[in-house]
């Protein structure tokens, strides 16, 4: 049976350079999307609600045949981020794997401004949404059967310059990356550091595996979306849970070399601490 994976935090259709290449793996994935203005919805009836879920399950339902669905997040919103769990686990029958992905240069190139409303934006799309979903996701492979194995969830950071990058060296602000203002750095930051707690928290884990994962686009595997997105699919197929004997701490992950064959996978992949 094909594995479902959830893809979430660079929503659709930014995220399908991602997807693509996740998909080259075989996977089932669901992946988040933006929200649609609700205010039409509001004024409907009851009865016009539960025709339009009716019709909203079969459209999902049909789009899942490809392999590939789309599902509304509201970062803001902790029911949201349950229901997103939820409709992937009933879309394709199971979940196995998620990914939270915190691409800082795509937040830092829609940045335009710094006030209050963009830090309450800022606190939902970059911290809070990403907390409620874990949760939710940590919660789902909980209830999972043990015959089905461990659950697996991955934060994926790709980092671009901030601005004290930019003051220690100017370089950096060549045109090539975005520069991520305070509010997008606070995010990046929040993201690694709740990331890494995560997973010292799951490091015991008997129903989920937490990896965390960074790189930057001068990086071979971070380069593109298409081409993480295959390095990501690449290390779920080699990953090896640890044992007892080799949990020795919490590490980030990432792509340092080509991958080689499948029978070296140890080989495959570099690991350091930033």
């Amino acid at each position: 049976m094909s594995k479902t994976i959830l893809i979430a935090g660079k929503n659709m259709p930014e995220a399908g350079n991602f997807t693509d290449g996740i998909a080259f793996s075989g996977r089932n994935i669901i992946v988040s999307g933006t929200v649609a203005d609700s205010e039409e919805t509001k004024r409907l009836t009851i009865a016009e609600r539960k025709a339009n879920q009716a019709a909203y399950e079969e459209a999902k339902a049909q789009e899942a045949k490809s392999g590939i669905c789309t599902i509304e997040w509201n970062k803001s919103s902790p029911l949201s981020a349950r229901s997103l769990v939820l409709q992937t686990a009933t879309i394709f029958g199971r979940m196995d794997e998620a990914v939270l992905y915190f691409d800082e240069e795509w937040f830092a190139s829609k940045a335009e401004k710094m006030d209050s409303e963009e830090i309450v934006r800022g606190c939902d799309e970059m911290i809070a949404g990403y907390q409620y979903l874990a949760l939710e996701v940590l919660n789902a492979f909980q209830r999972r059967e043990t015959s089905e194995g461990k659950g697996r969830l991955v934060f994926l950071l790709k980092e671009t310059p901030d601005r004290i990058d930019v003051l220690k060296n100017p370089s950096v602000k060549d045109g090539l990356s975005p520069i991520a203002s305070p509010l997008v750095a606070a995010g990046a930051a929040a993201f690694a550091s709740f990331a890494e707690n995560m997973a010292a928290v799951c490091s015991d884990s008997i129903f989920v595996d937490v990896i965390i994962a960074r790189g930057d686009s001068s990086m071979e595997g971070f380069r593109r979306d298409d081409e993480t997105g295959r390095w990501v699919a690449s290390f779920l197929d080699s990953y090896v849970s640890p044992d007892s004997s080799e949990r020795n701490g919490v590490a980030w992950v990432s792509p340092v070399e080509k991958p080689k064959e499948k029978t070296e996978p140890k080989k495959r992949f570099g690991f350091f601490r930033k």
